[in-house]
């Protein structure tokens, strides 16, 4: 057992974790980084089964809004595919002829004259109800949204809107006809070897590759005496901490009761159906599939092998699904966070069967729980943090990244490198951290 000393102790290699320790190299500082994980990416990481079909655990997509991440990627010589924005919405899980193209919004037959878009809304159901009108939100918005956040709308918030799902932002399709619909041909870089390619490819450029400790977990923090203690025994003496774990955890070592019914998150439930031959004609040419239907367990479903054919390899096909875990019951989708995995599988294999998958060509089934899948929007979620960030900075801790920030319109891949290079200038030179706390000026 020994004790290490570091200016700046980095908790995950995760894009967060990777983008300070960019940032910190650029500056000169001294640092550690360590993660619990046996490879590099976090919530971006990506594997490979038993029959050398490739997983990543989410729909990943890399946009980018920042210049310093664009230099990342490019420095990192990660070889990358443009792939085709092709998304589809599976309304009814009894009906294989039910797929729609996305935006659901833009395949209104007429338009809604129940709309009150500028209506204050208390919650996320009442956005949608407000800026949408009802028919949209009955058979899409509650269902899909219920299903990905495992709580009712009445309890989360909705102003991560203006990034993701009908607000004013940029990025985000508005209300449209069908007749007026055109399909969008925008592509998104995707990196060959799956998400966690890229992030290997940028660990690799640092100067000071040993820097970066895997398979490493922070078994315990001290705030107060800059002590943090590791699962090897060892203990590393801080002057800054950059944290991705779970701020949840953070509160804890100060004391402060985790149990606040405002910070929650979803289990999710990643399943991998690896198959032989092509896909049927409803999945060709899609990259992702939602689905409302609350009767069907999974929210999202990714072609895996329309990203990049070499995730499933020659003359086969690969498809990853996504379900939760929520308080309204047992059944996956809707159930209690205690996913039943045989019976998930089966229940998903079998939706599938519904819009021509034949199941007798599976080749491979890989699943993957994870505790925390997504960090729910919940109602008062920011006064907490706000409270906890202000205790923690105070303490020389920046609690940033997907769980670490809590914060759901933060957390794309993008917005987490930033969020680890401007909690490091943050830290020494005192700037603002508009990444983390308001990503739709971005």
């Amino acid at each position: 057992m020994s004790k290490h000393t570091t200016d700046v102790l980095v908790i995950g290699a995760g894009p967060t974790g990777v983008g300070a320790a960019v940032r910190l190299e650029e500056a000169g500082i001294d640092y550690t980084v360590v993660d619990s994980s046996d490879r590099l990416g976090g919530m971006a990481a990506s594997h490979t089964d038993g029959q050398g079909f490739t997983w990543d655990l989410g729909g990943h997509v890399i946009h980018s809004h920042f210049k310093e991440f664009d230099s990342a990627v490019a420095r990192s010589g990660a070889p990358m595919r443009d792939v085709l924005r092709n998304g589809a919405v599976w309304m009814r899980g009894d009906d294989p002829y039910s797929i729609i193209s996305t935006p659901v919004q833009a395949q209104l037959d007429c338009w809604p004259d129940d709309l009150h878009p500028d209506q204050p809304a208390a919650h996320l159901g009442e956005y949608y109800r407000n800026t949408f009108g009802q028919k949209l939100t009955t058979n899409f918005f509650n269902g899909y949204n219920e299903k990905m956040w495992t709580l009712p709308l009445d309890q989360i918030d909705h102003s991560w809107t203006s990034l993701r799902s009908g607000g004013n932002g940029r990025n985000v399709p508005q209300l449209g006809l069908a007749k007026d619909f055109i399909p969008s041909h925008e592509t998104f870089p995707y990196p060959i070897g799956g998400s966690g390619a890229l992030w290997s490819s940028i660990v690799d450029q640092l100067a000071d590759r040993d820097a970066v400790t895997l398979n490493c977990a922070v078994e315990a923090i001290e705030p107060e005496k800059h002590l943090a203690h590791l699962s090897t025994g060892d203990t590393v003496d801080y002057r800054h901490c950059i944290s991705s774990a779970p701020v949840t955890w953070l509160i804890d070592s100060l004391g402060w009761d985790v149990a606040d019914s405002r910070l929650r998150a979803s289990t999710q439930l990643a399943i991998g159906f690896g198959f032989s031959g092509e896909p049927p004609e409803a999945l060709q040419g899609k990259s992702w599939i939602y689905c409302p239907d609350m009767s069907v367990p999974w929210f999202r479903a990714t072609m895996l092998s329309n990203y990049d054919p070499r995730n499933a390899g020659e003359g086969r096909w690969n498809i990853l699904l996504e379900v939760t875990g929520s308080n309204r019951g047992d059944k996956p989708g809707s159930g209690t966070g205690n996913i039943d995995v045989e019976r998930a599988v089966e229940e998903c294999l079998t939706s599938l069967t519904c819009i021509g998958v034949d199941r007798d060509s599976a080749e491979s089934v890989w699943t993957r729980r994870i505790e925390r899948g997504y960090p729910i929007p919940t109602l008062g979620r920011d006064q907490i943090l706000k409270a906890a960030d202000a205790a923690l900075k105070s303490r020389d801790i920046f609690s940033r990244g997907r769980f670490g920030g809590w914060r759901y319109e933060s957390c794309n891949q993008d917005y987490s490198y930033m969020q680890g290079r401007q909690a490091v200038d943050a830290i020494f030179s005192g700037s603002d951290e508009e990444v983390y706390w308001h990503p739709e000026r971005f």
